[in-house]
């Protein structure tokens, strides 16, 4: 696990500059008044994302649950969606929709080649995953079938891969530099994802809020969170008990936290994974991809504030 600071320190989020285009021509008419040669209006910035997924717990095993008052105060304090639903009861479907818009294929569009094409940084921190892209079966508590990328032909056969990286040191090392990717994406381990029950505490909500604990705070105090950081925090799907759905699928009723300077207080719009998926891509203006082009399954761009 990371460590760092043990306070949370909200940054202030850039807002958002004037089109290129006007700024330029504003940068010009200044330097013409006051006799300088005019330059390039800077590029925007991309915004700083980080999507981390949990395993297996619904919204009524974890919101108001004294086993995990850590994530309860962050639930207090940011934005926590009331109605948000995972697709399927099967992690592997629910981590892909989150990157490419559909459970059913490895080999449509994901989010990584639009933010490639797009020259916008990323980068998948999967826990005790052996190597930089490590494609085979999973290996003490590191579990393939929490690293989508690797299913995709598009980024495991191509250079996009070593984007995909064991958690540790990489995320404390990136986060604690001035080069850390724009959208950042994180696996914990099957001990930290509350996957399974692991010692010494032997309580799958009580391992992922202690672990949650642990690594928010680098996050928190990082440069690259107060340059407009947005964290998301959300689970595959709940217990599997719960069949429910918001306009398709069954994954059940998941809590999903957003963590930024601007976010706080209930967000009670609906949706589901591929409502997360269109706000990370409306963040970083790229395509819509596959059913998060579809309104009905929600947008959790408003919860970011």
């Amino acid at each position: 696990m990371i460590t760092g600071g043990t306070g949370v320190v909200r940054g202030t989020r850039r807002s958002r500059p004037i089109g290129a285009g006007l700024a330029a021509a504003v940068a010009a008419a200044t330097c013409a008044v006051a006799g300088a040669t005019p330059s390039l209006a800077a590029a925007t910035p991309a915004p700083h994302i980080m999507l981390i997924v949990m395993e297996n717990e619904g919204y009524a095993q974890i919101i108001g649950n004294t086993q995990a008052p850590y994530i309860n105060s962050l639930a207090s304090e940011y934005a926590s969606a009331t109605k948000w639903y995972g697709l399927q009861d099967s992690s592997l479907a629910d981590y892909i929709a989150l990157i490419s818009g559909t459970t059913g294929t490895y080999s449509a569009p994901t989010l990584i080649g639009e933010l490639a094409n797009a020259s916008i940084s990323w980068k998948a921190y999967m826990e005790d995953m052996p190597s930089v892209c490590y494609t085979g079966k999973g290996i003490g508590n590191y579990s393939k079938l929490h690293n989508p990328f690797v299913y995709f032909k598009s980024i495991r056969n191509t250079a996009l891969c070593n984007q995909v990286v064991p958690f540790s040191p990489a995320v404390g090392n990136d986060l604690s530099s001035s080069t850390a990717p724009d959208f950042m994406w994180v696996s914990p381990n099957e001990c930290d994802d509350m996957n399974s029950k692991c010692s010494p505490l032997n309580n799958y909500i009580k391992q992922g809020d202690q672990w949650l604990q642990a690594t928010m705070p680098t996050v928190l105090t990082s440069q690259w969170y107060a340059a407009g950081g947005t964290i998301i925090i959300t689970w595959d799907s709940a217990t599997k008990t719960d069949k429910s759905g918001w306009n398709t699928g069954s994954g059940g009723h998941v809590p999903t936290l957003v963590i930024s300077a601007k976010s706080s207080g209930t967000f009670s719009l609906g949706g589901n994974h591929y409502g997360t998926l269109r706000a990370i891509e409306e963040a970083y203006g790229v395509g819509l991809l596959g059913a998060s082009a579809t309104a009905a399954n929600g947008d959790l761009t408003p919860a970011f504030g």
